[in-house]
């Protein structure tokens, strides 16, 4: 790999040769664009990297302050062709995008560059023109400043709007109506390929059951009812003459039905967003060539697309919800601003979002109290500041408690405040690394003063998800329904949650899986000290589940009893009969029965013990680690469902979930729950005809990864 000075060296000579930065502040929006400037002889794409703002911040999870970047979509630099300074000026604007007016001014003279600016890309010969974007790592220092001037009716900047906020977050409840027509977002995977000298390589797909080959080797499944996609990609070292190269094929026919080229970026991380015209009935997979040339490089592609179905059925979308355990004190002094950050959370795939681009889940930020070390005379407003993945959402101006200073403090009572996750701040994060996640961050303006913040509750976050690998648009003229993939295990509700990073605070992820027939409950968490690790958990679900005929994983393996348990309980089943002969004849031995008993409980319990009770329809299901058991990081629980209906989904609630820690009285539940408290609708007992999703069910992250190996569908 190319040294960062090296890195730097081209970077500089890269600009000065052929581009020209200007920084641009209180732009308008430019995400969902393309933008472009004439370069003497063609529209050549122009180039956006978001501009970092770093903030002290205090990381919730690992306890710590860091500078963090943060990023208003208004400040942004344009990376421009240097021919289009010039003042001769360009040709007819092309047809479906419009003019705008870049007012370029470095000290010395002004000049007007004319772009043009389009939700589509352009097209040269087989290559796709598109606007590469990127978050900044620091500030690009220039001394040109711009101005956009557009036609009005554009999208306003991000710093003028924010979406919809609500107050606190009640139930987790179902917010996706059947019928409603959806957009969910999920990623596609692909395993990165290192390339030297001149290369032409398909990057192979990342596939968590080892199926790499559909109808051709490396191609991804994708589906139906693609409508677009965001690309994003990562060099590591240094690239020239690339291209990124998207095939998209029919999966029934293995017919090739498009293909979009895009130049690849030199080095660093970017984004683009694609727009697509494939067959919606048809079941889509792509595969991605990567050429150019190189001295050695890493190429990385993270690809995030975007559907549009209708909600045929309430199994066909889930639940998932996170939160943190911890409510953060911090103190600060001497900084313009400080942040709080939460997270990252585990950012499942499928996040469905209506037309507007807003979906339907939301963040639950709890109130907060700050005192600030304050000697003038009247106390200041308090800015406050909100970010999602590191990007601005919002703010608000919080009155002090008292206007009036007489003890050198000034109080602020933040009320809670519940965000609305934006799709595409979703998509660029997934797009930016392998799975993506998600922050959230609070930033408090304190003037260098003495400050103190105190969070009262937990922050929460639940969204709803899009469950693959369903076709909700297209029906199956046999039964007049959905194509549905009932048989398959598929990734219902989760919950998360997520402490201090460190061997004494709980960190865990708990999900449950449903196919027709059985429903799959796994944990994994990172408590594993001897001393104080999760010996144990409950769930407390209303899904109808058998006590009997169930299995137990640890960390991938399936758990079996060892030899000398199953030989000792023969034994002891021996001698268990001859002392009930014995005390038939009149010769019982009260003492070698009880020790018989107390031996053959210490047998049992060196194995997993699972117990399921239920109630009025409340079923709570136990799980205890062996002692003589491993202590495993990954439990997967699966278990027999009943009373499955036919032709409709079964309701089920989730209520609560605690875990256990080991005494010297054994395994013991905390007397404390974590309320989960969402719901859900499981699959019927009916199967579709279609069977090829049973091998497809790995495209999205998450949905059957963490068992693919375990439990098979």
């Amino acid at each position: 790999m190319l040294s960062r000075l090296a890195l730097g060296i081209l970077a500089a000579a890269f600009v000065i040769a052929g581009y020209v930065d200007i920084y641009v502040d209180n732009g308008p929006d430019v995400e969902d664009l393309h933008l472009y400037a004439w370069n003497g002889s063609h529209w050549a794409p122009v180039y956006v990297v978001y501009q970092p703002q770093y903030v002290d911040t205090y990381i919730v999870s690992v306890g710590q302050w860091a500078s963090m970047p943060y990023y208003n979509m208004s400040r942004y630099v344009l990376r421009i062709p240097r021919e289009a300074l010039a003042p001769r000026g360009p040709p007819q604007i092309p047809p479906g995008l419009e003019r705008w007016i870049l007012e370029v001014e470095n000290g010395t003279r002004k000049t007007a560059v004319t772009l043009a600016a389009g939700r589509e890309p352009l097209r040269r010969g087989n290559e796709t023109l598109a606007t590469w974007k990127a978050l900044g790592k620091e500030e690009v220092k220039t001394p040109n400043r711009g101005k956009i001037n557009k036609p009005e009716g554009r999208p306003r900047s991000r710093s003028q709007g924010e979406g919809p906020v609500a107050g606190d977050i009640g139930v987790a409840s179902y917010a996706v109506p059947t019928g409603a027509t959806i957009y969910p977002i999920g990623s596609l995977y692909f395993k990165p390929v290192t390339v030297a000298g001149t290369f032409s390589a398909y990057m192979p797909v990342d596939s968590p059951t080892g199926e790499t080959r559909i109808c051709l080797d490396n191609v991804h499944w994708v589906g139906f009812e693609v409508q677009n996609f965001t690309v994003g990609v990562k060099v590591d070292g240094y690239v020239t003459g690339g291209y990124l190269t998207l095939e998209f094929y029919n999966i029934g026919t293995c017919a090739q039905v498009g293909a979009v080229s895009l130049p690849l970026p030199n080095y660093g991380i970017y984004w683009t967003n694609i727009q697509t015209s494939l067959p919606q009935d048809n079941n889509i997979g792509v595969r991605i060539r990567v050429s150019g040339r190189a001295e050695v490089a890493s190429i990385y592609a993270y690809v995030v697309a975007r559907y549009r179905k209708v909600v045929e059925s309430p199994a066909q979308v889930a639940t998932s919800k996170a939160m943190s355990t911890v409510s953060p004190s911090v103190s600060a002094s001497n900084r313009d601003k400080v942040g709080v950050l939460f997270g990252p959370y585990v950012a499942f795939d499928g996040l469905a979002s209506d037309s507007t681009g807003w979906s339907y889940s939301n963040i639950y930020i709890p109130p907060s109290t700050v005192r600030l070390t304050w000697y003038g005379q009247y106390c200041p407003s308090l800015s406050v500041e909100y970010y999602v993945n590191g990007v601005f959402y919002g703010s608000a101006l919080v009155a002090p408690v008292s206007w009036t200073n007489p003890g050198y403090a000034c109080d602020y009572n933040v009320p809670s405040r519940t965000l609305q996750i934006r799709a595409r701040d979703y998509a660029v994060a997934k797009a930016n690394s392998a799975g993506g996640g998600i922050s959230v961050s609070v930033v408090y303006t304190i003037w260098k003063s003495n400050a103190a913040i105190s969070f009262s509750g937990s922050l929460q976050i639940v969204y709803d998800r899009w469950i693959e690998p369903f076709r909700s648009r297209y029906i199956e003229p046999t039964r007049g329904l959905p194509y549905l993939e009932w048989g398959v295990t598929l990734l219902y509700n989760t919950f998360q949650v997520l402490g201090p990073i460190n061997n004494t605070s709980i960190n865990l992820v708990t999900e449950l899986r449903a196919s027709n027939s059985r429903l799959v409950i796994s944990l994994a968490h990172n408590q594993l000290d001897p001393m104080f690790h999760i010996c144990g958990a409950e769930w407390v679900i209303t899904a109808p589940v058998q006590s009997q005929g169930f299995s137990v994983y640890y960390d991938g393996s399936s758990v079996d009893e060892p030899w000398w348990a199953s030989m000792g309980r023969r034994v002891l089943d021996a001698i268990d009969w001859m002392l009930t002969l014995l005390s038939l004849a009149g010769k019982d031995n009260p003492y070698a029965s009880i020790a018989i008993k107390i031996v053959y409980d210490m047998i049992n319990a060196a194995t997993p013990q699972v117990s399921i009770t239920s109630s009025s329809g409340v079923y709570t299901i136990r799980w205890s680690r062996g002692w003589a058991d491993p202590i495993p990081s990954h439990i997967v629980l699966d278990l027999a469902r009943t009373s499955v209906p036919t032709n409709a989904p079964a309701y089920a609630e989730w209520r609560y979930f605690r875990e256990g820690r080991p005494t010297t009285f054994g395994c013991i539940l905390s007397p404390f729950y974590y309320v989960v408290n969402t719901n859900m609708y499981l699959p019927q007992n009916s199967i579709s005809s279609v069977g090829q999703g049973a091998s497809l069910v790995w495209t999205w992250r998450g949905q059957t990864n963490l068992i693919s190996r375990v439990v098979k569908s």
